[in-house]
């Protein structure tokens, strides 16, 4: 009889990569569940600003496992019994128009943009976090907001320009400084900093792709095509009603100071103006399929009592 042939060296080689490759995915997965633990831990772990289940300023280990978890695997222990999700946010933004008397700048109106992506993901299977960033936006600013002072809290909101003076073009230096000055720690000024700006860029955005009736116009009032002269966002945060009762407290409303319009380098505002226009499509389909269904349904319940007498 021939001896066993041996196994060739390729063979092994392809085994060895196979069993390397394998190592490795567990290793990332194992990574990722250590990373995903630690984040829904509770707030004092990571300290994580009071808003976001903890009393500190963020650390360094929160702000580094910040970059991995967001958007895409965020996660709340808050969705879990005894204490489901108890708040939900809204962002809302507007701009500053030149077309008062004499080229006044007047504000236009409130656009909720929140309301636009969740009425645009409604009876989708499998919404992604990053088709609704305006609620992480609005979370992550307030937590941010809350580790100022309240000497600090004071400084950014202050009220949009009225008159001929548009907003500072670069108001965030000067801003910085003031913040420091009411003994602000620079990491809290710095995190709220970055979110007041990323606020910016976000209503630039909306507003420059929103078509000008919407964003400038007012019942009544002719639309004059401007771009804004200033942004301003508003941050509504609900608190839902408690468990056992059916009265929801009232909202609060965080309405930050005016800036100047924001675009980041590098950013595709044709990209952001067609993704923007097909959730505000969706948004409407959604409406027209809900007010079908709602009309079905008063139809059929006029009908049952007829019925019945028959």
């Amino acid at each position: 009889m021939d001896p066993p042939e041996e196994p060739s060296s390729e063979a092994l080689a392809v085994s060895r990569r196979v069993r390397g490759l394998v190592v490795a995915v567990w290793v990332l997965l194992l990574a990722h569940f250590v990373a995903t633990f630690v984040w829904t831990a509770p707030g004092y772990v990571l300290g994580r600003p009071e808003d976001e289940g903890g009393t500190q300023t963020p650390s360094g280990a929160h702000r580094a496992l910040e970059t991995y978890m967001t958007p895409v695997f965020a996660q709340n222990w808050s969705i879990f019994a005894p204490s489901p999700l108890h708040v939900e946010y809204a962002l809302r933004v507007r701009g500053g128009y030149a077309r008062g008397p004499d080229g006044a700048v007047v504000p236009g109106p409130w656009i909720d943009t929140t309301a636009v992506e969740v009425r645009a993901l409604t009876g989708h299977l499998l919404p992604a976090a990053t088709e609704r960033p305006s609620r992480r936006l609005a979370s992550d600013a307030r937590a941010a907001y809350l580790a100022l002072p309240d000497d600090a809290r004071v400084m950014v909101l202050a009220p949009p320009p009225d008159g001929q003076h548009a907003a500072d073009a670069d108001p965030w230096p000067g801003l910085r400084a003031a913040l420091l000055d009411t003994g602000a720690a620079p990491d809290a000024v710095d995190q709220y900093l970055g979110m007041d700006r990323a606020l910016a860029a976000y209503a630039t955005q909306v507003l420059l792709a929103s078509p000008a009736e919407v964003r400038e116009g007012a019942p009544g009032t002719a639309s004059t095509g401007q771009d804004p002269v200033y942004v301003q966002v508003s941050i509504v945060r609900h608190a839902l009603a408690p468990h056992g009762t059916a009265e929801r407290p009232e909202p609060t409303e965080l309405t930050l100071g005016a800036r100047p319009p924001v675009v980041v380098r590098g950013q595709d505002a044709a990209a952001f103006r067609a993704t923007w226009d097909a959730l505000q499509n969706d948004a409407l389909q959604n409406d027209a399929v809900r007010d079908d269904a709602l009309r079905d349904d008063a139809v059929r319940s006029d009908a049952r009592p007829g019925e019945g007498a028959r």
